[in-house]
């Protein structure tokens, strides 16, 4: 690559005096003191964003001794140019883009320092359980029902969840499309979470769940893998006279009606996942989950794992952009839920 020399030309004097007020930049170095050379300009492109170079009063600039960037979109005019970043690379490091400024027949070449900003770390917008798991059983909890935002989360791009070390007699494993929990005593118990994102940032978080004594005849349902896009919950789940919800958060395009039919449409907005509740006649109540797998030929159970690390793709895309809501608990609000049980 060249080795570009901000002083080329035979620039004057009476340039580097006049440079520092005669253009700007979207993020710039601290301008140097007395009568040397001005320092180059560093540029950062903003994620998903554009950065822009724009010349000042009586600069133009040469467009076609413009340099290039790799994986970044360089569009110029006279008046000024636009960066925009094709992705977020965490290896594209701080890379030189020479840029010469025409002033009547005078020319200066100034090289800016262009590095990617980085993509919004992500988060977890629940931090409580509100569906109890019952001492002895083994329970499965979606993925995308946590609520977690992330704007790089990609299957092939090395994002993880991992679980911490819980108190004895208690046990939380994750998978792909699941995290697994499992206690041998009644109580609230913090299960602590860690997201690492493609750019390798990360967040913690704990959920809280209510272990509970509970009997063995109960409500409750299956957690499946489908490649369909609508459903008969009712055929998935058992308890007499049973209302079924489908709770929050949910991804965009998701229909549930309380007969058990769901239906999930549409294209982006949140994960292809979601999680539906079970409430039967005496209250007892479970619930069960539908993970969509296009690759599959047909439905299959979603496999439990006690493994303390797993990819993370089921995931929602941050605060900004169309997406469903994420914030609150597991649950829907209580008028949905008295809703549901009186259209039985």
């Amino acid at each position: 690559m060249r080795s570009y020399q901000p002083w080329r030309r035979g620039a004057s004097a009476l340039l580097a005096l006049a440079l520092p007020a005669a253009f700007g930049v979207l993020t710039a170095a601290d301008e140097g003191e007395g009568d040397g050379p001005p320092p180059n300009g560093a540029v950062e492109i903003p994620f998903q964003e554009t950065g822009d170079i724009r010349p000042g009063e009586g600069w133009l600039i040469d467009c076609g001794r413009l340099g290039e960037l790799d994986g970044v979109t360089v569009a110029c005019e006279p008046d000024g140019i636009s960066l925009t970043a094709e992705g977020y690379d965490p290896d594209w490091g701080e890379r030189p883009l020479a840029v010469e400024l025409v002033s009547a027949s005078a020319r200066l070449e100034v090289t800016y320092s262009v590095r990617l900003g980085p993509p919004p770390a992500p988060e977890m917008a629940v931090d409580r359980l509100d569906l109890p798991v019952r001492v002895g059983e083994q329970a499965m909890v979606p993925l995308s029902a946590l609520g977690i935002t992330c704007a790089v989360c990609s299957e092939e791009g090395g994002a993880t969840i991992e679980v911490g070390t819980l108190p004895p007699g208690f046990a939380a494993g994750v998978s792909a499309t699941h995290l697994s929990l499992r206690g041998s005593a009644a109580g609230d118990v913090a299960i602590p979470l860690r997201v690492t994102d493609d750019a390798g940032q990360q967040t913690t978080a704990e959920l809280t769940v209510s272990f509970v004594e509970g009997g063995v005849d109960r409500a409750s349902a299956l957690h499946i893998v489908s490649p369909a896009s609508e459903w008969d919950l009712a055929s998935l789940s058992w308890g007499e006279d049973r209302v079924i919800l489908c709770t929050g958060p949910q991804p965009d395009g998701l229909t549930c009606e309380p007969d058990g039919a769901a239906e999930l449409s549409g294209d982006g907005g949140g994960p292809a996942q979601f999680l539906f509740r079970v409430i039967a006649a005496d209250g007892e109540d479970g619930w069960g989950s539908i993970t969509v797998d296009e690759s599959l030929e047909g439905d299959e159970p979603a496999a439990p794992s006690w493994a303390d690390e797993a990819p993370l793709h089921l995931v929602y895309p941050p605060a900004g952009e169309d997406s469903a809501d994420v914030s609150g608990s597991l649950l829907g609000p209580l008028s949905l839920l008295l809703e549901g049980m009186s259209g039985r």
